[in-house]
């Protein structure tokens, strides 16, 4: 139904557009048929004016009904014309001109037309309205098949690969690291069953670097492995070029018939190779891009953390209130942000020295998400850093705690509240001048 009235069906049938020539012939033909049917059905009064209902009068209604008042008219005067006819060939010798008849049947068919021409205008309004809603649910229709199919695939990817980004940074956090350099590669059974989890491994072993060279005995082993092989082009490669070599990379073809398929060498900000992960067993989908993306981003983001490069202890110096995990986290998270993979901002809040402001500063320390990790600078200044949020993520953050002090404080801003704000999206330069940059911007 919808469909009939948007394209014009429904309107087209009761009241076509009017064209002039065929419906000026049509009043004429009706007119005629009218005529032709009184003459044979009733030859002595074929207008039927003589004590009977005027059914000749049908025609000019009807036309006023299909048309409007403009083709009603033009029926009327064929009839009058007929009329006249009729009385020159010697119909109703005695009859008058019938007035009261004729003018009865033009206030009607002037009735009968402004009724047409309103129902017109009111076909036409729906027909534009049909049209609109059924423009508006092919779009939404189109959108919903395109929701749909992007549903189903987030959940094939789901069923995949289960498990996001910021879900193994929180859990890798979460491992006892023990943070000195007395241990090569603290928590080494913890990390290699969390990439098992998370990366799909099934069979692979973690062993120690010590001065360039890779220690016969595994640190930790995930599955039944063979000896290490130091002869493996794929475990060449990867120390050679120090980045993660794999099996299906360019350069390798079915030439290759070595034990392992990946080679991924662990490496913190400061260049330090540290360990090597050699896998000999996984399922064929998760050699892809994006399984060994997050399975070098979580390896390097384990450097950094047990391992801290010279960086780390040249901002613990600079900045002594700063806690080790926020520096050495800011670390490895600039080392994330090349190649846009994780995007991390600092959030600075500066109280004033009213009491509030400072309640509102505790408020939001006690108020972390799961990555956050906070900086307390000084009583009044709150460093808080935000990784996995970028421009929009952190704009939504601003516009919760704003709501959340409309609700709390009834404060409509957080200047309004006595606290400026300032922040900063990390990019690949060293974090020390990036911080430096923030503080400087904030005057703190």
């Amino acid at each position: 139904m919808l469909e009939h009235l948007s394209n014009g069906k429904l309107a087209g049938v009761f009241m076509p557009q009017p064209r002039v020539l065929w419906s000026m012939c049509e009043s004429v033909i009706l007119t005629a048929l009218a005529v032709g049917l009184g003459l044979w059905l009733r030859y002595d009064d074929p207008l039927t004016l003589i004590g009977t209902f005027r059914w000749v009068l049908l025609v000019p209604i009807l036309l006023a009904l299909r048309y409007g008042s403009l083709l009603g008219v033009f029926g009327m005067l064929c009839l009058v014309s007929s009329w006249f006819i009729l009385k020159f060939s010697g119909f109703y010798p005695s009859l008058p001109f019938p007035e009261s008849t004729m003018l009865g049947g033009f206030v009607i068919i002037l009735i009968c037309g402004e009724f047409a021409d309103m129902w017109r205008v009111k076909l036409r309004r729906a027909d534009s309205a049909a049209s609109y809603a059924l423009e508006r649910l092919q779009n939404l229709t189109q959108r919903y098949v395109l929701l749909r199919l992007s549903h189903d695939r987030l959940e094939e990817n789901l069923l995949v690969k289960p498990y996001t980004v910021r879900d193994a940074l929180v859990r890798l956090r979460d491992l006892t690291l023990d943070e000195s350099d007395r241990i090569q590669l603290p928590a080494a059974d913890d990390l290699v069953h969390l990439l098992a989890e998370y990366c799909q491994l099934q069979r692979c072993a973690l062993y120690r670097v010590v001065g360039g060279r890779i220690e016969d005995e595994p640190a930790a082993l995930l599955g039944e492995n063979r000896p290490l092989d130091r002869d493996n082009e794929l475990l060449q490669h990867a120390l050679d070029h120090r980045l993660l070599a794999h099996v299906q990379q360019q350069g390798y073809d079915s030439n290759y018939h070595g034990q392992y398929l990946v080679a991924a060498p662990i490496i913190n900000s400061g260049g330090d190779l540290i360990g090597m992960m050699v896998i000999e067993r996984l399922p064929f989908l998760s050699i892809n891009y994006e399984n060994l993306q997050l399975l070098s981003v979580l390896l390097n983001f384990y450097a950094d953390i047990v391992h801290a490069g010279d960086e780390v202890d040249e901002m613990l110096d600079r900045w002594p209130t700063m806690p080790f995990r926020i520096a050495s986290e800011l670390a490895a998270l600039v080392r994330l942000r090349e190649g846009g993979r994780v995007d991390t901002s600092l959030a600075l809040f500066v109280a004033d020295e009213s009491e509030q402001a400072g309640l509102i500063l505790d408020a939001l320390a006690r108020g972390l998400r799961s990555l956050d990790l906070a900086w307390w600078l000084n009583d009044g200044v709150l460093m808080i850093m935000m990784p996995m949020t970028g421009e929009s993520s952190l704009e939504g953050y601003v516009l919760r705690t704003e709501k959340w002090l409309q609700e709390e404080y009834a404060f409509m801003s957080l200047r309004q509240a006595g606290i400026q704000f300032f922040y900063r999206h990390l990019d690949q330069r060293d974090p020390e001048v990036q911080i430096a940059e923030l503080l400087e911007a904030a005057g703190v």
